[in-house]
């Protein structure tokens, strides 16, 4: 067995160190979740329901509290941590309020045959999830999940064991059964331990490309249904506009979200070369205002990125960007006494030669690619393997929505940054990932549509 280490990004001391599981403690779990997702399945929708009110209300209760353990495992901001929190449980009522609707048996009568559907629940879920989001991108998946009928194993990012552990204490605490949600502290070489295991049932992933792909290949190799969140290389497409300066506090908000470090933020700026050479000086002198700082701080707008080694894949992607041929408008660098920190930066002259015209970069760094026209705005924005979500800013409305109509990608939104909502399923194409989180998707992910036949 190993450790899990927790380190605050901010100052860099060790939070709490936590003992890795067994081949055979991981075993007990999913036998124990086995054991409850067989009474668990047989619970009526309207206890379910009551249950997933009771747990929303226990995060609500100690909002600040989870919110600071968040921004002190993770570095997100403070004010952000506890938005957030507070959209989870937004997001548990919604789920517990439609999921009798979306999920119940439906009698249908069709070209002379009658019967009815019925969804039933898998069994147990194996979910590996992020540290970026580290409450909101689990309970996601988890809520659905579990409110179909199944129960949930799950697999945390390494860097946020005590998120970890607190989400499993929020099932306890509201009074679902021992065993429905499990916290797994293991290594990602038990994974396949895991998904082999027979009364494991499907796996759900949000993380990166490589993860996705290994965990994809485990679940065709065990005949496994899955569903993967990836990342993205997310396009923000500048229409006509007449206000550039707004246009560019609205992008640079797209960017820093979270730090930069989310997946589905605006990372490829799109414009076209009437507005380019305004919208590349504008962007430059507004991301200079960004202030790195203290994440507890609510006048920090760029925090400490969530581990160091991270902050070094940024700073090797900007410098072969560079190299590469963009030309480097501001920041550039790492920042603070351990290098925690990456500068808010802007890469002007973005070609397909360049690294970050491919590359998801997970920071606050800003890729501007000119285009010549609206149509080889679309033709960039889908030249990429990610397909995630996009953006289209502009005056005219008409001409966004056809715009948006034309990009690839699970989610495109118009006049305001890629967000995440309960009722719209989540999910991209290409290597972005497959399957869908929230919204009617989300729950039927891992649920079998039984037609009964009369």
């Amino acid at each position: 067995m190993g450790t899990l280490t927790s380190i605050n990004p901010y100052s860099g001391e060790i939070n709490a160190t936590f003992e890795t599981l067994s081949d055979a403690e991981v075993i007990a779990k999913i036998e124990k979740a086995h054991e409850v997702f067989l009474e668990w399945k047989q619970t009526s929708f309207a206890e379910r329901k009551e249950m997933f009110y009771k747990l929303a209300e226990v995060i609500e209760a100690d909002l600040d509290q989870y919110a600071e353990l968040q921004t002190k495992e993770m570095g997100m901001l403070f004010t952000a941590s506890k938005a957030w929190l507070k959209g989870t449980g937004d997001l548990i009522r919604w789920f517990a309020d439609n999921a009798e609707k979306l999920i119940g048996p439906e009698d249908f009568d069709e070209n002379g045959t009658q019967g009815k559907y019925m969804y039933d629940p898998l069994g147990v879920i194996f979910g590996v999830g992020p540290w970026n989001f580290p409450y909101n991108q689990i309970l996601r998946a988890a809520v659905p999940n579990i409110l179909a009928g199944n129960t949930q194993v799950y697999k945390h990012a390494s860097n946020v064991p005590m998120c970890a552990k607190q989400i499993e204490d929020f099932f306890l605490k509201a009074g679902f059964p021992e065993g429905i949600y499990q916290n797994l502290f293991i290594s990602s070489s038990q994974s396949e331990l895991i998904l082999s295991h027979k009364l494991v049932r499907g796996v759900n992933l949000t993380g990166g490309e490589r993860a996705g792909s290994a965990l994809g290949s485990l679940a065709g190799k065990y005949l496994k249904p899955s569903v993967l969140e990836l990342g993205g290389n997310d396009a923000f497409v500048l229409a006509d506009h007449d206000d550039t300066v707004k246009m560019v506090a609205e992008a640079t908000a797209c960017r820093i979200s979270n730090g930069g470090q989310k997946c589905n933020s605006s990372k490829r700026f799109i414009v076209m070369e009437k507005h380019y050479d305004v919208f590349v000086e504008e962007m430059g002198k507004y991301m200079q205002t960004m202030k790195i700082g203290d994440p507890m701080d609510v006048s920090t707008q760029i925090p400490p990125m969530a581990r160091l080694d991270l902050v070094d894949e940024i700073d090797e992607q900007v410098q072969r960007s560079i190299a590469g041929g963009a030309r480097l408008i501001c920041g550039g660098k790492k920042a603070g006494e351990r290098g925690e920190y990456y500068e808010g930066t802007v890469l002007a002259d973005v070609t397909p030669e360049v690294a970050s015209y491919h590359e998801e970069v997970f920071g606050p760094v800003a890729s501007i690619i000119k285009s010549k026209d609206l149509d080889d705005s679309i033709r960039i924005a889908n030249d990429s393997d990610f397909g995630l979500s996009a953006v289209v800013y502009g005056d005219d409305i008409a001409q966004c929505r056809e715009v948006a109509e034309q990009l690839e990608g699970g989610m495109i939104f118009i006049n305001a940054g890629a967000i995440s909502k309960a009722h719209l399923p989540f999910g991209g194409v290409k290597k972005s990932g497959y399957g869908k989180e929230n919204g009617p998707e989300g729950l039927r992910a891992f649920m079998n549509k039984k037609a009964i036949i009369y």
